[in-house]
C-alpha cells in the first residue's frame, strides 16, 4: 500500500501547491513536512482534511478499476500503440488519479517516464524523474525495479550509455532476489543488450539478446522477438558476421511484417542499409534506405537521418544529382521538426555534402572541424566520428595539406583503438 505521506507529497507538488498552502488551518507546516517525509503517521481526520484540500476522495471504491486501467496502459506502452491511443488512456487514468486516493499512484507516476520518452518529450521525463527522486526510499521493491529501469531508458535516450547501463544493472540486481514475471525480466535483458550494443560490447549484447529471445519465444511475443532479432542483426554486423546479421534481420522483418509494425520494419530496413554500406555495396544500401522513406507514415526525424545516409552513399558513388536531391529533402524535413536540437548532427552532415558539391571547401572544413566532429565526439557516436574524421583527412590529403590530414587520420585511429578496448 502506498505511504500516505508520499501520496500527499506527490499530489501537492503536481498541483503546484506549497507546504504552507496545504497545511494552513489543518496542521503546522513542520508537521506536514514530517508527514510527507514519513517521519510521522497522521490520524484519519488529518488525512481526510488534507485530501479534501487536494480535492481527492479518501475511499478506495474505484481503486480496482484504476488498477485495471493502469495495467492496460502499461501494456500499450510495451506494444507500440498509436500515440493517440496511449494519450487517451493516459488522460482517463490521470482524471481518476486526480480525484481518488489510489494505491497505484506511484507505479503510474513511474511509468510516465517511459510514456514521455515514447512521445519524445525528454523534458517531461526529466521533470518526472526530479519530482519522484525524493520519494524513492518509500518505493516497494517492484516500484524500485521500474524506477531504475526507466531511469536507464531516460539515460539511453540522452545517449549517456554508461549511466544507462548503471541503472539497468541496479534493476537487474533486484531480480536476483525478487522474482518478477518472465516478461519483465526479458524486457530488461533486451534493454541491457541494446546498451551493450551501443557501447560496442557486441558479445555481451548477443548473450543478453539470446536470453531475451528465448523468453519471448516461449510467450509468443512476436513484436518483442522482432526487436531482438533486429538488435542481434546489429551486433553481428558490428563484428562482421554478415550472414548471421542478414539471417536475424530477415527473421525480424518477417515477424514485423506479419504483425504490421511499421516502426520495426523501418528500423530493420535502415539497418539492412547500414550492413550493405559497411560491406561497400552502395546500391543495396541505397535500396534499403529508400524503402524506409517509401512509408508515408515515416516520422520527420527518421527522414532527416535516412536522407543523410542516402546522401553519403550517393555522393561516394558519384551520383551527385541524387545526392543534391536528398540534401534538399533532408533539410526540408529537418526544418519541419518541432524539436530540432537532437537532430542537428544530421543537418551538419547534409550541409557538409552541400558545401562539397558546391566546391566550398573552406566552409566544408570549418563545419567538420568546428561543429560536426566535436558534436559526434560529445555524443560518443564513435562510428560516425571515425568516418567523418577520415573523410576530412582525405580532403586535406587531396589538397596536399598532409599535416592536417595526418592529424585527423590520427584522431580516427585513436577513437578506433578506444572502441576496441571498451
Amino acid at each position: 500500500m502506498i505511504a500516505i505521506g508520499t501520496y500527499i507529497k506527490i499530489q501537492r507538488t503536481k498541483q503546484k501547491m506549497t507546504l504552507g498552502e496545504l497545511s494552513e488551518g489543518i496542521v503546522s507546516l513542520s508537521y506536514l513536512s514530517k508527514i510527507e517525509n514519513q517521519k510521522t503517521e497522521p490520524n484519519e481526520d488529518i488525512i481526510r482534511k488534507l485530501c479534501q484540500r487536494l480535492r481527492i476522495t479518501t475511499d478506495h471504491s474505484q481503486d480496482e478499476e484504476i488498477g485495471e486501467l493502469c495495467e492496460n496502459w502499461y501494456t500499450m506502452l510495451d506494444e507500440s500503440c498509436s500515440e493517440h491511443d496511449m494519450e487517451a488512456a493516459y488522460r482517463k487514468i490521470q482524471n481518476l488519479m486526480d480525484k481518488n486516493y489510489s494505491n497505484h499512484l506511484i507505479m503510474f507516476e513511474i511509468h510516465k517516464i517511459k510514456y514521455f520518452l515514447l512521445i519524445d518529450r525528454k523534458d517531461l521525463a526529466a521533470n518526472k524523474i526530479t519530482q519522484l527522486k525524493e520519494a524513492v526510499n518509500t518505493f516497494s521493491i517492484e516500484e524500485q525495479y521500474y524506477w531504475y529501469k526507466f531511469n536507464g531508458r531516460y539515460s539511453y535516450a540522452l545517449k549517456n550509455y554508461y549511466h544507462s547501463m548503471y541503472q539497468y544493472k541496479r534493476a537487474e540486481k533486484i531480480t536476483e532476489s525478487y522474482r518478477l514475471n518472465e516478461e519483465a525480466e526479458a524486457d530488461l535483458k533486451y534493454c541491457i543488450s541494446m546498451t551493450h550494443s551501443r557501447l560496442r560490447n557486441s558479445l555481451a549484447a548477443i548473450e543478453y539478446a539470446d536470453e531475451a529471445l528465448e523468453m519471448y519465444m516461449k510467450q509468443y511475443k512476436f513484436l518483442r522477438c522482432a526487436r531482438v532479432h533486429n538488435i542481434l542483426g546489429i551486433c553481428y554486423s558490428h563484428i562482421k558476421f554478415y550472414e548471421k546479421a542478414i539471417k536475424n534481420f530477415t527473421l525480424g522483418l518477417q515477424l514485423a511484417q506479419t504483425i504490421n509494425d511499421k516502426n520495426i520494419i523501418q528500423k530493420i530496413y535502415q539497418n539492412f542499409g547500414y550492413l550493405y554500406a559497411s560491406k561497400g555495396d552502395s546500391s543495396r544500401a541505397i535500396e534499403y534506405y529508400k524503402k524506409v522513406l517509401d512509408d508515408q507514415d515515416v516520422r520527420a526525424s527518421i527522414k532527416v537521418e535516412v536522407a543523410s545516409l542516402l546522401v553519403r552513399e550517393y555522393y561516394h558513388s558519384n551520383y551527385y544529382d541524387e545526392a543534391e536531391e536528398y540534401i534538399d529533402y533532408g533539410l526540408s524535413a529537418f526544418y519541419d521538426l518541432k524539436d530540432k536540437q537532437p537532430y542537428v548532427v544530421y543537418k551538419y552532415i547534409l550541409r557538409s555534402y552541400s558545401y562539397l558539391l558546391d566546391e566550398q571547401l573552406d566552409q566544408f572544413e570549418q563545419l567538420l572541424v568546428n561543429d560536426l566532429l566535436p558534436m559526434l565526439k560529445k555524443q560518443k557516436d564513435y562510428g560516425n566520428f571515425i568516418l567523418y574524421s577520415e573523410f576530412l583527412a582525405k580532403q586535406y590529403e587531396s589538397n596536399n595539406n598532409y599535416k592536417d590530414a595526418a592529424l585527423y587520420y590520427r584522431e580516427a585511429s585513436q577513437i578506433y583503438k578506444h572502441i576496441a578496448h571498451i
